[in-house]
């Protein structure tokens, strides 16, 4: 062997050890990337998940990089890398367009069963008046607001988070938010001690809003760092599950949870996405349990995420003849309006939204409902006003005090469509409330109180010829007068009569008739009112037998 044959294969086996050092440096390299990824990202150990596989193709790409750069050649392993990540990419590419809409339009219809009824009037009765929600979203963060500002020194490490959950507790129908860490630091000063408690407003009554105090505080959280952040310690408990959706939750005793969606897809590899159970975990002690749809637990109301649900509605509706027709014809095309609101319905969730024709303009053709735990939906067909019509009806019949409406929920007042709604002053408080006929948005009833609100509807639906009467709920009462005072609330004057032998107090706004400046005591009166089970009535027709007006 001459010495230059024994020189090339000693620089052959240095170039070979070289290069063989390279990439084991650049695997080690993307390794630890690898693993820093996982700390942080934390992704879902699954061939469905599109962010798991481009997070595999990208630390494919990393090792490539790596490897060039510490060997100063593109290897074959580093081709390898590259070919294995531009796979990755044309499958994840490949199966996203076998499973589009366009290919597939009749199995997204198909997504969510919809009961369809065509008789709002006697079908429609799950929301009863009485029970209807007075509190909206913006108004609960406000009272929430104000109360973490009567403790002192909460507001300096706490926030509250914004999402102000709507629950059923007991007989109760509340919304819920955590409190939750200002940042890094704050947490470092109170994690052994963990988020002391979280705030409570009832919907049905703007005066009770609590900080409810726990005995110990909630460890695991959203807006935890490190171990105690919520995903990151649900995700190594369950390494395969797809998530979405966190929601807090307490239940009948007050306890506070996380109920996060477990979602796979449904129609395709990557498509279709629905909830197939959920992992509530307790936000103290950490435990948790995975749940399938049939078992879980009686106080949860959210399951089936918001966004997941309702863009299942309007596939229902849109896709009813095919995806071609969304784009040539729009033939019998429905979806959603703009916006949507909660219900508590029998202790279970619901959200609505009305629907509205392709194109059409300002109307509705009928309203979505769907249960979030069960994804059962019904669809209710009634035309007229849609939601914004109907806040800005209600808004224009109060203009003069600059009232904002709050979104709306839909309700059967003596069989009539009707959209019910708070009416708040700039502060956000609620000053009154309206409804407004979903059939005909120029009928607008407002008052101070639900009773009279309902009372000064009913007249006007009376008025324009919809009812004949208030119904079976409409009562009269001819009886002489024992007291009458008036008083002005609101900027508006009210007469409070009592009657003799009748315990109740009759409420007489002065512009249902001139008659209740000129009624003394005494007089005898003929009142009309619907019928509730208060002591205080508000009155719909008054009529003072000495005159004639």
């Amino acid at each position: 062997m001459t010495r230059r044959t024994y020189n090339t294969n000693i620089n052959m086996r240095k170039q070979r050890t070289s290069m063989t050092k390279g990439l084991i440096s650049a695997l080690i390299m993307t390794v630890l990337a690898a693993f820093a990824a996982d700390y942080l990202l934390l992704p879902a150990y699954n061939l469905h998940s599109i962010e798991s596989l481009f997070l595999l193709a990208s630390l494919l790409g990393v090792f490539a990089f790596f490897s060039i750069f510490m060997t100063g050649k593109f290897t074959k392993v580093a081709w390898l890398a590259v070919s294995g990540a531009g796979l990755i990419v044309a499958f994840v590419v490949i199966m996203s367009i076998l499973g589009s809409e366009i290919l597939n339009a009749g199995a997204f219809r198909d997504q969510i069963q919809i009961t369809e009824s065509g008789n709002f009037s006697d079908d429609f009765d799950l929301v009863s008046y009485d029970k209807v929600p007075i509190v909206d979203y913006e108004t609960a963060r406000q009272l929430g607001d104000k109360q973490m500002g009567k403790i002192q020194g909460l507001g300096s490490q706490y926030n509250i988070n914004i999402d102000y959950t709507l629950i059923s507790v007991g007989d109760m129908i509340v919304r819920v938010a955590p409190l939750e860490y200002q940042d890094l630091f704050k947490w470092f000063e109170n994690k052994s001690e963990g988020i002391p408690g979280y705030v409570q407003v009832n919907v049905r009554d703007a005066s009770d809003v609590s900080l409810v105090t726990l005995t110990d505080g909630m460890i695991y959280s959203p807006s935890a760092f490190f171990d105690q952040d919520l995903l990151r310690h649900v995700r190594f408990a369950y390494r395969t599950e797809i998530l979405d959706d966190f929601s807090f939750e307490i239940d009948d005793a007050g306890h506070p949870y996380y109920v996060i969606s477990v979602i796979e897809p449904k129609v395709g590899f990557f498509s279709g996405w629905d909830a197939s159970g959920v992992i509530v975990v307790d936000a103290v002690s950490g435990s948790m349990n995975k749940y399938d749809l049939e078992s879980i637990p009686s106080w949860v109301d959210r399951v089936q995420p918001v966004d997941l649900a309702w863009y299942q509605v309007d596939n229902w509706g849109y896709y009813i003849n095919g995806w071609f027709n969304t784009i040539f014809g729009r033939k019998d095309v429905i979806q959603t309006t703009e916006g949507y609101n909660y219900l508590s319905i029998n202790g279970q969730t619901y959200v609505f939204s009305g629907m509205t024709s392709a194109g059409a303009d300002q109307s509705i053709v009928g309203f979505a409902l769907i249960n979030l735990k069960t994804k059962a939906a019904s669809f209710y067909r009634v035309g007229g006003a849609d939601e914004t019509s109907a806040m800005s009806s209600a808004q224009g019949a109060v203009q003069h005090l600059g009232y904002v409406s709050t979104f709306p929920v839909l309700l059967n007042v003596e069989g009539e469509p009707s959209y019910f709604m708070s009416l708040k002053d700039q502060e956000g408080l609620v000053k009154m409330f309206a409804l407004v006929s979903v059939t005909d948005y120029s009928i607008v009833g407002t008052g101070s109180t639900l009773a009279e609100t309902k009372a000064d509807y009913i007249k006007r639906l009376i008025e324009a010829g919809i009812l004949d009467s208030a119904g079976d709920s409409e009562e009269s009462v001819t009886l002489p007068v024992t007291k009458i005072v008036s008083a002005i609330v609101d900027g508006n004057t009210r007469f409070y009569i009592t009657l003799e032998g009748d315990p109740r107090l009759f409420v007489v706004p002065l512009a249902l008739s001139p008659e209740t400046v000129l009624t003394q005591v005494g007089d005898t009166v003929t009142v009309t009112f619907v019928d509730t089970a208060s002591k205080t009535i508000d009155v719909t027709t008054f009529d003072n037998t000495l005159y004639d007006y």
